[in-house]
């Protein structure tokens, strides 16, 4: 069953960026739920399996994943705010065990450091987005040792909790299996630190040349055509379709060209064109095939494909008039054979029938700012229109004349 294009470029979209789920699920494991872990084991080596009844457990659960849905989506939107996002999880564990009475929230040296881990990688995660990326290597290095030592801080708050030790850090250090523990996460931060970094920095060189090879490939197959080749290859072979086509070139454009510098002849061309792809860039248009002066458009229906038409008709000959040239436009619509053409190593997106040669010999009898559509076109328009001159064109290879009506 073929997509719809919008769904298909949102899923091109989603394999070049990923998915709101992947960021919420990557906001979880990669930033949010680290100290809550340490936390969750912390009270459950002093309280043992009593502390799975206790309803702070399971706050802690809630508010690891509603800040992770926040986040996460915001990332995927663009639009992160870090510091603020980063306080949740301690926000809501200390408004809920407010709320059951602990009045003494802040004497639990566990939970003090919880406000300031957050605080702490919220603005390092803040400054980020500012720095450049020379300073974001420092900042991302800086953020890693902060969350390994995660676990070197809550087992100092563990031995003060079971009165094995103080708050003196100077002491705590005296023993060399501390030294070595703080020695070991700090060098392993720096490590992770620097890794993250160079992974994140080549994520971005590979977006940054998808999005230009993304561009570039839009530029021959059109923005939904290359959804379709990425999702689904196999919708692109040859296949019989029923469509609509338009062409469109400039009428005395060769004479004209001959009397002006290139440089003013290609102005005004891709004046031309970035007009006709105002107008079609937000319709349903299939394929756009650029030819020098002439323009073909491949369209799923007639209506849309006229309405377009007529749209170009008067924006074209509003900009083309001060160069005194004009444009003819013919539409006809039937069967072709619509996929990739091609050998082995080169291939094209294009539309071979009978269908394409009438539609181009009907604008080749467009006069200047006329537009021509066939007679079996027009029958298939639900909404007529309203002023209409007929007549018959003869085409070479044809042995009946072309009923064909003029707007």
């Amino acid at each position: 069953m073929t997509q719809h294009p919008v769904a298909m470029n949102t899923a091109l979209h989603h394999r070049l960026y990923g998915t709101p789920r992947e960021f919420i699920i990557q906001e979880f494991f990669t930033n949010t739920v680290h100290f809550s872990i340490a936390n969750i084991f912390l009270e459950f080596l002093i309280d043992g399996k009593a502390y799975f009844h206790e309803m702070a457990l399971y706050i802690l659960i809630f508010a690891c994943i509603t800040q992770s849905y926040y986040l996460g989506l915001q990332r995927y939107k663009g639009q992160p705010h870090p510091f603020l996002g980063n306080l949740i999880v301690p926000t809501l564990y200390t408004l809920a065990e407010l709320s059951q009475n602990e009045l003494f929230f802040f004497d639990k040296p566990n939970h003090i450091a919880m406000w300031g881990f957050a605080m702490a990688i919220g603005l390092l995660q803040s400054l980020r987005a500012y720095s450049s990326p020379a300073f974001e290597r420092y900042l991302m290095i800086l953020e890693s040792v902060l969350r390994v030592n995660i676990i070197l801080t809550m087992y100092w708050i563990y031995g003060i909790l079971t009165d094995q030790n103080d708050y003196d850090l100077s002491s705590f250090f005296t023993e060399g299996s501390h030294t070595f523990l703080a020695l070991t996460t700090t060098l392993i931060g720096i490590i992770l630190g620097v890794a993250q970094y160079n992974a994140e920095s080549f994520l971005r060189l590979l977006r940054t040349t998808s999005e230009q090879l993304r561009r570039y490939s839009e530029w021959f197959l059109g923005q939904d055509m290359l959804a379709v080749a990425v999702i689904d290859p196999n919708q692109l072979s040859l296949t019989r379709k029923e469509r609509t086509l338009l062409f469109m070139d400039i009428r005395g454009f060769t004479r004209w060209s001959e009397s002006h510098p290139p440089e003013i002849v290609v102005d005004m061309l891709n004046q031309y064109c970035a007009t006709a792809e105002k107008i079609w860039i937000n319709t349903t248009v299939i394929k756009v095939k650029l030819t020098g002066d002439e323009i073909m458009m491949v369209f799923p229906d007639p209506q849309t494909a006229l309405t377009v038409a007529q749209q170009l008709k008067t924006q074209i000959a509003t900009l083309l008039a001060p160069y005194q040239l004009g444009v003819g436009i013919g539409l006809h619509t039937g069967p072709l054979v619509e996929g990739l053409l091609g050998g082995n190593t080169l291939k094209a997106y294009d539309v071979i029938g009978d269908t394409v040669n009438t539609t181009k010999r009907i604008c080749d009898h467009a006069q200047r700012d006329e537009l021509l559509i066939s007679q079996i076109l027009f029958n298939k328009l639900l909404q007529k229109p309203l002023v209409q001159t007929q007549r018959t064109i003869n085409m070479k290879g044809k042995a009946e004349p072309l009923p064909v009506i003029s707007l």
